[in-house]
């Protein structure tokens, strides 16, 4: 395969995360549908098991087409391809309908989207390499636009500011606390910009320069569009891990930066007490805190839970009867909220997992950064702890697989570092 066949896959599950998702959400209503928005969305596990199809089909016509350059069969190498997809259809018609109504076993696949998709990325980043920096950078500046056309559209069609829009894309706050994390990532890919002394020819698509270059003025044109969309979002998930991003690791003038991080903690206080429209309501009835406060004091009544955590497949809140000061029927327990109903990934991590489960993911976050030895990866860092904490970001399909690949980017040491080390300080 070419060069440019190859940096195309290598950046087409970004794509399908930052614009073909939205997109099929767009396409799911206006053709009413929302069975396909939910499937092909952001939430949907649709695209990835589309990717990884994709991926087998292109690693077996490498294979085919290398041993025909080598004068050897090329029907060999179908053999354990057909192999693997015979024990797969066997397995779907043997345990398919017993899998089906293993409802025990429903949250345990559940949580292991994570992993999966950690997986998926390395195996995507090993067989075709990784996107760059620029790619991301990029396609959170179009993702940012379509948030802006979404929120102006949706406040024209309405008359009114709605938080979040709503008109093209839907989805309620959950909607846009994943397009904002997935905002915030792009985000990340641009701290480095300025940080470039290099005298290697740059990229013409998005170029890395000193200050006042082209390159420059690009780089800054993706971030503007990208903020731009954060606060279209009104996530305040997003804006607190942007405000945090933009006071703590980016460089340039203080000024600049405190006043967008200001921009950004308004935006919050916006969405707290205004009294303005929302898409969907506000969410559900149980708030992140009474989850705390629950998953806290099923922990205090089982100590082991900090190391193994929780059963999945069992309430975890049935200790709590009297919370808020709601009345439940006597002859109950509590109230019955399961592991994957907790909406923050970092809480659900703990009571699915016990504190292994964060603290791996905060390892593989930490180790990505120290290796590549740039502010992009103490980005993801720093993003992914302030909205994983407020939101599933770790369990939603597209955020999770986006990160995951920008992990592997972050990984490698940037380019430009490595021509410029010896002018750093």
């Amino acid at each position: 395969m070419t060069a440019a066949g190859d940096r195309l896959l290598a950046r087409l599950p970004l794509v399908a995360a930052y614009v073909l998702m939205p997109l099929a959400v767009l396409a799911g209503r206006l053709a009413g549908r929302p069975e396909f928005s939910r499937s092909f969305g952001p939430q949907g596990l649709a695209p990835w098991l589309a990717l990884a199809g994709l991926a087998l089909l292109v690693c077996l016509g490498r294979d085919i087409l290398a041993r025909r350059r080598q004068a050897r069969p090329a029907w060999v190498g179908l053999i354990p391809a057909a192999a693997a997809a015979a024990a797969v259809y066997l397995l779907l018609r043997l345990f398919g309908p017993a899998l089906s109504q293993a409802q025990n076993l429903a949250p345990l696949l559940d949580e292991l989207r994570l992993p999966a998709l950690a997986l998926f990325a390395a195996a995507w980043a090993w067989n075709f390499g990784t996107p760059r920096r620029e790619d991301l950078a990029r396609l959170g500046a179009i993702l940012g636009a379509i948030l802006v056309l979404d929120f102006l559209l949706t406040a024209i069609m309405a008359r009114q500011v709605v938080l979040g829009g709503g008109f093209l894309l839907g989805g309620g706050q959950a909607s846009s606390d994943t397009l904002a994390f997935l905002l915030c990532l792009a985000l990340s890919a641009t701290l480095d910009r300025s940080e470039a002394r290099i005298e290697v020819r740059p990229e013409p698509a998005f170029e890395i320069s000193g200050p006042g270059g082209a390159g420059t003025r690009r780089s800054g044109l993706a971030r503007w569009l990208i903020l731009a969309g954060l606060f279209a979002s009104f996530s305040r998930s997003g804006l607190l891990a942007a405000g945090a991003l933009i006071l703590f690791l980016e460089r340039g003038p203080l000024q600049e930066r405190l006043a967008l991080f200001c921009a950004c903690i308004l935006g919050i206080w916006m969405s707290l007490a205004l009294p303005l429209a929302r898409t969907n309501g506000g969410g559900g009835e149980l708030g992140l805190a009474w989850h705390l406060t629950a998953v806290m004091e099923v922990l205090r009544q089982e100590p082991g839970a900090w190391l193994l955590g929780l059963p999945l497949g069992e309430p975890v809140a049935l200790a709590m009867p009297d919370l808020g000061g709601l009345d439940w029927d006597p002859e109950a327990a509590g109230l019955a909220v399961s592991v994957f109903d907790i909406p923050s990934s970092w809480l659900r991590l703990l009571a699915g997992f016990g504190a292994g489960g964060p603290g791996l993911v905060l390892a593989g976050l930490l180790a990505c950064a120290l290796h590549g030895r740039s502010r992009f990866g103490f980005g993801l860092l720093l993003a992914t702890l302030a909205a994983a904490a407020l939101t599933p970001a770790l369990h939603t399909p597209a955020s999770a697989g986006a990160l995951a690949l920008a992990c592997a980017l972050a990984w490698q040491a940037p380019p430009e570092q490595v021509r410029s080390a010896p002018d750093q300080i």
